[in-house]
């Protein structure tokens, strides 16, 4: 099971059940052992800059945050509580070449990945993670993308 409580605005065209689509196909293939509760949040760089420096200690703004919070046993499968925190602002600013929704869409799909226990502060775990990035890139439907 996996539950997405999306507060805030999501860009445009992007819908909860689409959001909902993509993080079980994730989150299925990458954790089966485990079931989400997840909060998405939608925020401004001042809201997500008091985030950052209030739970990181670091005083910018960032495009995502991902929190894997309590834990909990239920017999075979584990329950996890999680957090999900994007700033449209910062997601508009760094698209680059992207249009919007696509670069929102590359940013959940690094949280969710975060979710199941994927890092990139090792150039192997970023490699692995770049790379399962991509593949679910690839799978986002046209309609989506």
């Amino acid at each position: 099971m996996i539950k997405v409580d999306v507060q805030g605005e999501l860009p445009p065209s992007i819908t909860e059940s689409q959001i909902h689509e993509l993080a079980q196909v994730i989150l299925v293939n990458e954790a089966p052992q485990a079931d989400y509760e997840i909060s998405l949040r939608c925020t401004d760089s001042p809201e997500m800059r008091r985030i950052n420096r209030q739970y990181r200690g670091v005083d910018s703004t960032t495009d995502v945050l991902s929190f894997v919070g309590d834990s909990l046993s239920l017999g075979e499968r584990e329950l996890r509580i999680c957090d999900i925190i994007i700033d449209t602002n910062q997601v508009f600013l760094q698209k680059g070449q992207n249009t919007y929704k696509e670069e929102f869409w590359q940013v959940l799909i690094h949280s969710l990945l975060h979710l199941a226990g994927y890092d990139h502060t090792r150039t192997w775990d970023r490699k692995k993670m770049e790379d399962a990035e991509d593949n679910y890139r690839m799978q986002i439907p046209k309609g989506l993308a």
